[in-house]
C-alpha cells in the first residue's frame, strides 16, 4: 500500500528540517547565493542528522525513510537551494555506502559522512563526453599486479562539491568486456596523490554549491575501497539515481514554493494601492494553476518515495516524479516572476534566485528528455 502521508517519525524529520531552514538558512541564503559555500550550514545539518537521513542509526544516521528524506529536502530547498543540493548528494553517497558497503566501510566512511567529518560527499559519474550515456564512461581503473589497489586515470565533469568533499563515490571502467557490466564503484579519498580538481564553474544558479571537474592521474585507490564488488558500479549508479530523482523533484518543489509565496506576498503589498491586485480572476487563476501543479508534483514524489521505502521497483515512478516536478517548478518560477512585480525581478530577490536555481533541476540527475525515455521504456517493458 502506498502511503502519501508521513508517519510520526517522518513528520518529525520534516519539522526539524523546516524549523532549521526557516530560522537559520533563510538568513544565510543571500550569502550562499552570492557564492559562499554553505560550510557552516552543512555542519549544522550533520548535527541534526540530515546528512544521513536514511542511513542506519548505528552508523550515525537517522535510520528513517525516503519519505522523510524528500520532506526534509523540500523544506531546505525552500530556503536555500545551494545548501539543499549539497545535502542531497551527501545523502546519496551515504545511501549507497549503507546499501552496498561492507562493515568496515560503514563503520568508517559512512559514520564520518553522517557525522560531518567529511564536510560533504561527491558523486562522480558524468564525464566530458558521457553525460546521459552513463554506461559509456571511459574513466579507467586498472588493478595492480598484486591486487592490492587500482590505478585510476581519467576525468569527471559537473561534480557537485567535488572540491569540498571528503569522500567521492567514483564510477570507473575496470573491464571492456561489457559496457555496463565493466564499471566499478570506488570510495575515493581526495587526499591521495593523483587527485586533481578543475576550476569551479560560474553558474547561473545554485551559486553557493560548487561544481567542478575532477581529474585522476595514476591515482592508487586501495582495493578495500571498492564499493560492492568489481563490475557492480552501474548498478550502484542506477540505484542512486532512482532515489536521487525523487530528491531533485522535492528540491524543485521547495524552490518553486518559495517563488510562489514571494509572488503572492508581493501582490498583497500592491493591494494597499490597488484593492483588486492579486484578487482578480486572471491572478486567481494563475495562482490556482501554480499551486495545483506543485501539489500534483509533490504527490508524484511521495508516490515514488513510498514505493522505494516498500522495497518496490520505482524506476518509472521516480522518472515521472522528476520530470513532472522539475517542469512544474520551472513553470511556477516563471509565472511568479511575471506576477511578482519589479521588486522581485532583482538578481538578489527570492523570485529571481528561484528562477535561476530551479532551471538546472531539469538537467542534472538525468535530463527531462532522459526521464521521458525511461518512462516510455518502462511502460513498453511492462506490456
Amino acid at each position: 500500500m502506498i502511503e502519501l502521508q508521513p508517519n510520526d517519525a517522518e513528520r518529525a524529520v520534516w519539522e526539524k528540517a523546516a524549523q532549521y531552514a526557516d530560522t537559520v538558512l533563510a538568513g544565510r541564503a543571500a550569502a550562499h547565493d552570492a557564492g559562499k559555500f554553505p560550510e557552516e550550514s552543512v555542519a549544522d545539518l550533520a548535527k541534526l542528522g540530515l546528512l544521513g537521513i536514511k542511513s542506519p542509526v548505528e552508523y550515525g544516521g537517522l535510520g528513517c525513510s525516503m519519505v522523510a528524506y524528500v520532506g526534509a529536502m523540500r523544506a531546505v530547498a525552500r530556503r536555500c537551494a545551494s545548501t539543499a543540493v549539497t545535502m542531497a548528494v551527501t545523502n546519496m553517497v551515504g545511501d549507497m555506502i549503507a546499501l552496498f558497503g561492507n562493515e568496515a566501510q560503514k563503520n568508517t566512511r559512512l559514520r564520518a559522512l553522517c557525522g560531518g567529518d567529511y564536510g560533504a560527499g561527491a558523486f562522480a559519474l558524468s564525464e566530458p563526453a558521457f553525460g546521459s550515456d552513463a554506461a559509456g564512461l571511459q574513466c579507467k581503473a586498472v588493478r595492480t599486479d598484486d591486487g592490492s589497489a587500482y590505478v585510476l586515470d581519467g576525468s569527471k565533469m559537473w561534480i557537485t562539491s567535488g572540491d569540498r568533499a571528503g569522500i567521492a563515490l567514483v564510477m570507473a571502467r575496470t573491464s571492456d568486456a561489457s559496457k555496463a557490466g565493466g564499471i566499478t564503484a570506488f570510495l575515493v579519498d581526495p587526499k591521495l596523490p593523483g587527485f586533481g580538481v578543475g576550476r569551479a564553474e560560474k553558474k547561473m544558479g545554485l551559486r553557493g554549491s560548487t561544481t567542478v571537474a575532477l581529474h585522476f592521474e595514476g591515482m592508487r585507490v586501495p582495493a578495500s575501497d571498492v564499493l560492492g564488488s568489481e563490475g557492480m558500479g552501474f548498478k550502484v549508479a542506477m540505484t542512486a539515481l532512482d532515489g536521487g530523482r525523487c530528491g531533485i523533484g522535492a528540491q524543485a518543489v521547495g524552490i518553486a514554493e518559495a517563488a510562489l509565496q514571494a509572488a503572492v506576498q508581493a501582490s498583497a503589498k500592491r493591494r494597499k494601492a490597488d484593492k483588486t491586485a492579486g484578487t482578480d480572476q486572471l491572478s486567481g487563476f494563475r495562482i490556482a494553476d501554480m499551486a495545483t501543479r506543485l501539489d500534483a508534483a509533490w504527490l508524484l514524489v511521495l508516490r515514488a518515495s513510498s514505493m522505494l521505502d516498500a522495497g518496490k521497483r520505482a524506476t518509472r515512478e521516480a522518472a515521472m516524479a522528476k520530470v513532472y516536478a522539475t517542469e512544474a517548478a520551472n513553470f511556477v518560477a516563471q509565472k511568479a516572476a511575471e506576477m511578482a512585480g519589479p521588486e522581485q525581478l532583482r538578481d538578489d530577490s527570492i523570485v529571481g534566485r528561484a528562477l535561476r536555481d530551479v532551471r538546472v533541476s531539469r538537467i542534472y540527475e538525468g535530463t527531462s528528455e532522459i526521464q521521458r525515455l525511461v518512462i516510455g521504456r518502462e511502460l513498453v517493458r511492462a506490456l
